[in-house]
């Protein structure tokens, strides 16, 4: 009787046979560059800051500190309002400001905040100890960071318009007492409860922290607060924060209620002149989706909407904010240039190193070795640790075994990629620490190849870097240098807003930018879908909505150099550097499969009005299997899972899965789609029958798979 046969272990098949062919698609080796004028860049012509009546010594500060000249589209537009003086006769009047990702909104709300509390420096009885004026809350700790930092620039203006002032000078003298703020999730609350006890007159916070202290530090002094300002609506809502919102609110309120009285009584201390009673409330979002209506519905009180575009701007009262509705166009940049690469599964990996590869060349060699700032989003953590980590640790050489060299360079923040050269790779997603997450957006937004050290050697110092990320920094985060944006895996939720707020990492303030995007050959429909769903608004006809399909063997001929098809042959060499590190220990096989496991559970959550381009059937998953690097037929991964699993499943169990009977025969796909795959399609399916039958949803191994549990469904559901 003859031995069983084995099963096939450490394939190595070749990266160019046996993938599906592509359409043609009116590929371009040489994609036109967009020519459209910057639609998010400062205004040269339209105003001037002196012009929307800003402060002489905020302008002074941000022409000689800043590098600010001009306005932009919605600094002009919403300038006019918010720096509007206080008038007994007439309400103050909210403001909602709509406008595209990197125009400025974050100055368009500063600037108004700091002028109105400039004339307070000139009371000599105005310290710190009057309290927090000013709220800013921002939906990540990385956004309030940032919006921190530029805070912190413009409260360092000269108080004075020279340093030798005359005693019967006219000018007014301030003081240096406004401080900011930082209340973020993961710092330590004694020390923040301290500087709140000292006064903090501009704060800003995460809704969770500042909640927190609301509730539980009675030396938190709010009750003359006058600014408050939402920033990114739309991911305070997507991040479930609308309760939180009304809390805070009404927290603001109860402490307001609290100073009127004390006033009243005569126990508290009244600003001289400046009407502190009346709240202003500042709404920024990229977008105007139905949860963002509702919220502005209850924190917005007659609300002035403002977007982008001068002649764009409406000033009725709240009830046309339905107006907008949820079919509302978003489109980037027009100055963007949008590209998209179809490549098949398996040249996914070596595809992507060939494009950073000549976007690097090209910056270098374009700007006289300078530097640039790349940003790849991928679908979720495991693949980005995964593809940090392997890009900076496989070697090139056939031998290179597990003797890695120790590095000066701190491991859980950056790295470096011999394939790379002259780049420093950074990753930033949710399950970081605090500190890695700062330190890493920190470094990457510092080097630009601008601030090189004297007597450095040019070969020692990174000039360029790259951001492995998540969805995570696809909001708010102001990354002024940054050249291009890859997109190696599409959006999972939110669609084509999802995509245009990833985009909008570029292109800013008027600068040019790329954005490229990987598309499976079986994902090609989702171009002319997001297109669709980009379209232009009915008033703006050159709206950016085209893309510009690019050859992939085109992207790996310019990456990997060489004549006629030696691309193929270098390209191969990358592969299997990558395969052989994947080998050498089981902690790097471990971080591999996570990757493929977690990048096909993330691929299954496509919501299902994209399920016809997005769907897990479609994956050939041995293809997939390449892209990170394993050598493993699916079915061998399969097979190992699988022994760490009970052999039966017991009734129980069953039914506390929902019951669903669940066949994990892998004779029945015809790729071997592995057993994780199989049981996420099984759970997926025993969760839709149980809500379409209107029952109460059970467990249905949703933690698993890092879907939202059942208890959070049914609250929605109820």
């Amino acid at each position: 009787m003859p031995a069983p046969k084995k099963p096939q272990r450490n394939i190595v098949s070749s990266l160019f046979t046996s993938n599906p062919s592509i359409e043609n698609l009116s590929i371009k080796d040489k994609p036109e560059k967009a020519n459209a004028a910057p639609s998010n860049a400062p205004m040269a012509n339209a105003s001037t800051f002196e012009g929307l009546g800003l402060n002489h010594l905020l302008i002074n500060h941000l022409r000689s500190k800043m590098g600010i000249e001009n306005p932009t589209a919605i600094q002009i537009a919403s300038l006019p309002y918010l720096l509007k003086p206080y008038d007994k006769k007439d309400t103050l009047r909210d403001i909602f400001i709509q406008s595209q990702t990197g125009s400025g909104k974050t100055l368009a709300f500063l600037l108004p905040i700091i002028q109105d509390l400039l004339p307070l420096s000139s009371h000599s009885y105005i310290d710190r100890s009057v309290g927090t004026l000013a709220i800013i809350i921002a939906p990540t700790r990385e956004l309030a960071k940032q919006i921190s930092d530029v805070l912190e620039l413009l409260l360092k203006l000269r108080l004075r318009e020279s340093e030798e002032v005359s005693e019967d000078s006219s000018q007014p003298r301030l003081t240096r007492w406004l401080v900011s703020g930082l209340l973020t999730g993961g710092a330590t609350r004694t020390h923040e409860k301290a500087r709140l006890r000292k006064g903090l007159p501009i704060l800003v916070a995460t809704p969770g922290r500042l909640l927190d202290h609301l509730q539980n530090s009675t030396a938190f002094n709010v009750g003359k607060c006058r600014w408050l300002v939402l920033d990114e609506a739309d991911r305070l809502m997507e991040l479930g924060f609308e309760e939180t919102i009304r809390d805070i609110l009404k927290g603001l309120e109860g402490r307001k209620k609290l100073a009127m009285k004390a006033a009243e009584e005569g126990q508290g201390m009244e600003v001289g002149g400046w009407e502190w009673r009346q709240r202003r409330t500042v709404l920024c979002s990229a977008t105007i989706r139905e949860d963002v209506q509702k919220l502005a519905g209850t924190v917005l009180q007659q609300p002035v909407i403002i977007k982008g575009h001068v002649d764009n701007m409406m000033s009725d009262p709240a009830d046309k904010i339905a107006d907008q509705g949820q079919d509302q166009k978003f489109t980037p940049p027009s100055q963007l240039s949008q590209k998209y690469v179809v490549t098949p599964l398996k040249l996914r990996l070596v595809t992507l190193v060939a494009l950073l590869r000549s976007l690097l060349n090209e910056r270098t060699s374009e700007k006289k070795n300078r530097g640039t700032q790349i940003i790849v989003f991928l679908s979720c953590t495991d693949s980005v640790d995964f593809h940090w980590n392997l890009l900076g640790r496989a070697g090139m050489e056939a031998n290179d075994d597990e003797t890695e060299e120790e590095s000066p360079i701190n491991e859980g923040v950056v790295t470096r990629s011999p394939l790379l050269p002259g780049a420093s790779l950074y990753r930033l997603h949710g399950s970081l620490a605090l500190a890695d997450r700062l330190a890493s957006l920190q470094g990457f937004s510092q080097t630009n190849g601008k601030n090189k050290k004297a007597g450095a050697d040019k070969g020692d110092e990174p000039k360029s870097a790259i951001l492995l990320c998540t969805s995570v920094a696809s909001r708010g985060l102001d990354l002024p240098h940054v050249r291009a944006v890859i997109q190696y895996d599409l959006p999972t939720e939110g669609g084509a807003t999802e995509y245009v707020h990833r985009v909008g990492r570029t292109a800013r303030a008027g600068k040019g930018g790329e954005a490229w995007s990987f598309v499976s050959p079986s994902e090609t429909e989702w171009v002319p879908w997001v297109q669709e769903r980009m379209s232009s608004q009915a008033e703006d006809e050159k709206a950016n909505v085209n893309f510009v399909a690019v050859d992939n063997s085109s992207v790996l001929r310019k990456g990997f150099g060489g004549k006629g098809k030696e691309y193929e042959d270098r390209a191969t060499e990358a592969q299997l550097a990558f395969e052989r590190w994947v080998t050498q220990s089981t902690e790097n096989a471990e971080l591999a499969r996570n990757g493929f496991k977690s990048h096909l559970r993330a691929y299954a959550t496509h919501p299902s009005d994209e399920k016809h381009i997005f769907h897990v059937k479609n994956l050939h998953s041995g293809h997939l299997a390449k892209a990170f690097a394993l050598r493993d037929a699916p079915s061998n991964m399969a097979q190992k899972n699988s022994r760490r699993e009970p052999k039966a499943r017991s009734k129980k169990s069953a039914k506390a899965t929902g019951g669903a009977n669940v066949n994990f025969d892998s004779s029945d796909d015809e790729h071997g789609v592995s057993t994780t795959e199989q049981r996420m399609k099984a759970v997926v399916r025993s969760q839709g029958r149980l809500t379409k039958s209107g029952g109460v949803m059970m467990s249905a191994g949703a933690n698993e798979f890092q879907i939202a549990s059942s208890d959070v469904l049914n609250s929605l559901q109820r």
